[in-house]
């Protein structure tokens, strides 16, 4: 099996899952019999109650006569998938009542300025950067000036959960920014925090009667994606809800499990799906399929790739496989989770304390 590894390629704001394949053409296709058991989920069906009581919030806010959150979007690339991803930001806030400003930049060596602008805007709750504007070009401010970049973002304008202080707290299963109240939750990757909604919503996955941190306790997840927008911070908020989850990249597996990282030794791919309840794929290649024979029965099966990296037809012969199929470039579904993660934290800056970024 070969995986792409994108831990060796620049990090986007929408992960390089988001690529679209050419569209197909219509065809005719026979419903599928499914196997006892067998379903295949809808992703916008869970994202539409986060979009309600988004749409409620925003009325609450016009009723204190409170200005809907203002959300800026830093453009200064002309790469496809980051345009399309600043439109889809535009459409879905507008269709919820959130006021959008995309500020494109024509230099790259000025997002510096303008991201810290914004920080001290006090009409900004949350700043989005669109990536990649250097990529992993070296700098002499660190390794990567898109990494640079991301910590610049201040925690209270961070609405992606990519700066250092919330990735640090993630790692560490820290989840609230104001100890010891413990009333604002910090801010997780979006893309990551869609799945883990998904899972919460799929009642053989999530068990909500035992105590925070050991929901998943017992189960057994396998994620073949180490990206650190999608796979890395995945597994560790898995892992930090009680899960064991085997993190497969192109040249190593390794096992997260009560906030260690223990390097796997004599697993592969195979044994560690076949061991797994939960399997998440997010490999950003046409041409990978996980083998639906290491798929059990009863799993549950997350594709957060653009494209599909399981044959839909074979494992929905398994009996009781769920399917959740999250393909295409910001499909609907994808922005909605995505969108709705954005405005919870933007929210929790204007209801909460209604302060500027600084």
């Amino acid at each position: 099996t070969i995986l792409e590894s994108e831990s060796k390629k620049p990090p986007t704001t929408m992960p390089e899952e988001t690529n679209t394949p050419p569209p197909s053409k219509p065809t005719t296709t026979t419903p599928l019999i499914l196997a006892p058991g067998a379903q295949k989920i809808d992703a916008g069906t869970i994202a539409q109650p986060f979009r309600t009581e988004i749409r409620a919030q925003i009325a609450k806010l016009k009723s204190q006569s409170i200005d809907p959150p203002l959300l800026v979007g830093l453009l200064a690339n002309s790469d496809p998938a980051a345009k399309k991803y600043a439109e889809w930001t535009g459409r879905a806030c507008t269709a919820d009542g959130i006021r959008y400003e995309l500020r494109e930049i024509g230099d790259p060596i000025d997002v510096e300025a303008a991201l810290r602008e914004a920080n001290d805007d006090p009409r900004v709750h949350g700043i989005i950067v669109y990536y990649p504007i250097f990529g992993q070009v070296e700098s002499f401010s660190g390794e990567s000036q898109d990494d640079y970049l991301r910590d610049t973002v201040s925690h209270k304008c961070d609405v992606e959960g990519l700066c250092h202080q919330y990735r640090s707290n993630l790692y560490r299963n820290v989840r609230y920014v104001d100890y010891p109240s413990n009333t604002k939750k910090c801010v997780l990757p979006c893309t990551a925090l869609s799945v883990v909604k998904i899972l919460e919503s799929i009642e053989k996955c999530y068990d909500k009667s035992k105590p925070t941190g050991r929901h998943m306790e017992g189960k057994t997840v396998t994620i073949i994606n180490r990206s650190e927008i999608v796979g890395r911070p995945l597994a560790a908020m898995l892992a930090n809800d009680g899960a064991d989850v085997y993190s497969i990249d192109i040249d190593s597996i390794y096992l997260f499990r009560g906030g260690r990282l223990h390097k796997c030794e004599g697993e592969t791919p195979e044994t560690c799906v076949r061991k797994s309840s939960i399997v998440v794929t997010g490999v950003p290649t046409k041409s990978y399929r996980l083998p639906s024979a290491w798929i059990q029965e009863n799993t549950t099966v997350v594709n957060v790739a653009s494209f599909k990296n399981v044959d839909e037809s074979e494992i929905l012969q398994i009996p009781g496989v769920t399917y959740v199929p999250m393909v295409g470039k910001v499909t609907g579904q994808y922005a909605n989770f995505n969108i709705s993660a954005i405005f919870s934290m933007i929210f929790a800056n204007v209801l909460n304390d209604h302060l500027p970024c600084i």
